[in-house]
């Protein structure tokens, strides 16, 4: 047999190798543009839980100084959510001017029970009370209402258990800061159904500039704020000074006890710190 000539039996074994080549190359995936799987996607972190005041509550700067009694709580009015100081459902304090505003609204539901309108004189006292702090003009409404009865009413209508440590007088009514809440919450949203109950919350919406701590500047813009607020210096335990409002959904006291020898202006500050602590939280 004749033998190939070298550059043949070259050209022949390159064939050979070029096709085991391309036997052993992957086979590329047939199918239409676009149906190949994409890659998973990385897992995404959990989302953070929004700031709750109700949840994780409220650190206040004020709390443990020294010779300062300090109660508060936080309502949100809509849902029940309670946020506060340890002692704000336990220990009560002298409710001083801030149980004014339920003398008012009780006057009011008394005249309506009764059938019978509000006079200009009854406007003019509770005016005075609400609006002015008034104690005289607060003490004939609350003879008017038999004095001590009007705190019997608070149960039935508020849901509020209220005693008093010293009987016959109004200022002694015995509140916890959950207390000052609930019955400023209960007055304004009782009041406007009873006669003459409108104005009794513009009246707790201008208070005067003498007994408002602040509250209205600490929010800023034009939000509706109603308050009613209470400060005694006594001869024996020193100052009481607490201040109760609402405003949007929210209801706020917060109440003071401390020597006689600081000035009442330190328990408007105590109640414009929380205060500012509170709003710091809930704006996150």
């Amino acid at each position: 047999m004749a033998r190939r000539p070298f550059v043949a039996r070259c050209a022949v074994l390159l064939g050979a190798l070029l096709a085991l080549a391309a036997c052993a190359a992957p086979i590329e995936k047939v199918g239409s543009a676009g149906t190949d799987t994409p890659p998973a996607a990385p897992a995404e972190a959990p989302p953070v839980p929004a700031p709750d005041v109700f949840r994780d509550g409220v650190p206040v700067g004020r709390d443990g100084e020294d010779g300062l009694w300090l109660s508060w709580t936080l309502t949100d009015t809509v849902d029940g959510r309670r946020t506060g100081s340890r002692n704000a459902a336990t220990e009560r304090t002298n409710a001083e001017s801030a149980i004014k505003a339920w003398i008012a609204a009780d006057h009011l539901r008394v005249a309506r029970d009764s059938g019978r309108a509000v006079t200009a004189a009854e406007r003019g006292l509770i005016r005075r009370a609400v609006r002015s702090s008034d104690d005289q003009a607060a003490e004939r409404l609350y003879r008017g209402l038999g004095g001590d009865r009007m705190l019997a009413h608070l149960e039935p209508v508020c849901g509020v258990d209220v005693s008093t440590s010293r009987r016959g007088y109004w200022s002694y009514a015995q509140l916890t800061a959950v207390d000052a809440t609930r019955i400023l919450t209960c007055v304004l949203d009782r009041a406007p159904s009873y006669p003459g109950g409108a104005e009794l919350v513009a009246d707790l919406r201008n208070v005067d500039e003498g007994g408002s701590f602040g509250i209205r500047e600490l929010l800023g813009g034009d939000t509706p704020v109603a308050e009613k607020n209470g400060w005694t210096l006594h001869s024996e335990t020193g100052w009481n000074v607490n201040c109760v409002v609402s405003w949007d959904r929210y209801a706020l006291a917060v109440m003071t006890r401390f020597p006689a020898q600081r000035p009442e202006s330190y328990g408007w500050g105590v109640c414009r710190d929380v205060t500012e602590d509170v709003l710091t939280s809930l704006r996150g």
